[in-house]
């Protein structure tokens, strides 16, 4: 039989878009066979697989509605004594794990009621790892480890203990992980919310790092799907520019630029929306 296959990007505050898609592909009765998942999409991934339904996309656009840049990071009086201190992250990821908990409260990916797959960068070899099993809070932190403001995770990849970081840096969109799980007759959502490369002020070293990460994601070659399979890609207007990764003042109009992308993704598809 053919499956569905979700492909959630990165893309820091951006994510919220993917909630908006979700509304018009399960409101279009398109539930997810498999997801797959990069840094905050990895979240929202993983929050879907835990209950694929309507009303769980609803809860997620709560939470998403409630989220603050603190509610991941803490506060910023943290960063002189983690420097001090010669921490390699400037924010602990607590918070971070915390949140997780809340959202998706099963100790372990394969747990989920959906098969999921979690993508990380193997720090030591600087390529895409995909998990689909493990623990989801380590597993998660490590999706969304930014470099240098969230510490790295440890994690068991088959053949020894390495640390990992954000997916963004080998793959924002994990599609290298549904080109070796698809095969002819699926479907392939990519709900894609990547974060463009922006002029901006370079007021500290955080400003250099973000940037210079938004830069390497966009110059990167996307995976080829193999014959048979259907992509029906959801790509969130690029020209749209809100804010830092950590700026939620933009939520609701995410909502709907998301939610509008995807109807326009199914049309395009010849499905109906």
């Amino acid at each position: 039989m053919s499956r569905n296959i979700f492909v959630f990007s990165g893309g820091g505050s951006r994510g919220a878009a993917q909630v908006g898609m979700l509304r018009a592909l399960l409101g279009s009765g398109i539930r997810p066979d498999v997801v797959v998942g990069a840094s905050v999409g990895a979240i929202n991934a993983c929050s879907l697989a835990y209950d694929p339904t309507p009303e769980r996309v609803e809860l997620l656009a709560d939470r998403w509605l409630e989220m603050r840049a603190k509610d991941l990071t803490g506060s910023r009086a943290s960063i002189p004594g983690n420097i001090v201190r010669m921490r390699p992250y400037l924010f602990s990821s607590e918070r971070l794990r915390q949140l997780i908990r809340s959202w998706i409260p099963v100790p372990r990916l394969e747990g989920l009621r959906v098969p999921a797959v979690v993508a990380t960068t193997n720090l030591d070899t600087g390529q895409a790892h995909h998990h689909d099993s493990g623990w989801l809070t380590d597993l998660l932190a490590a999706s969304t480890a930014i470099p240098a403001v969230f510490p790295p995770v440890m994690l068991d990849d088959g053949v020894r203990r390495a640390p990992h970081v954000d997916a963004g840096i080998s793959e924002n969109l994990p599609l290298s992980a549904a080109v070796a799980l698809a095969r002819p007759g699926d479907r392939v959502f990519t709900l894609d919310v990547t974060k463009p490369p922006v002029a901006r002020s370079l007021r500290n070293p955080l400003d250099v790092l973000v940037g210079s990460l938004a830069i390497s994601v966009h110059h990167r070659s996307p995976a080829v799907l193999g014959p048979g399979v259907e992509l029906v890609p959801c790509l969130l207007d690029r020209t749209y520019h809100c804010g830092t990764m950590l700026d939620f003042t933009h939520t609701g109009t995410l909502f709907r630029m998301g939610e509008a992308t995807a109807v326009d993704a199914l049309h395009a598809a010849g499905i109906a929306a």
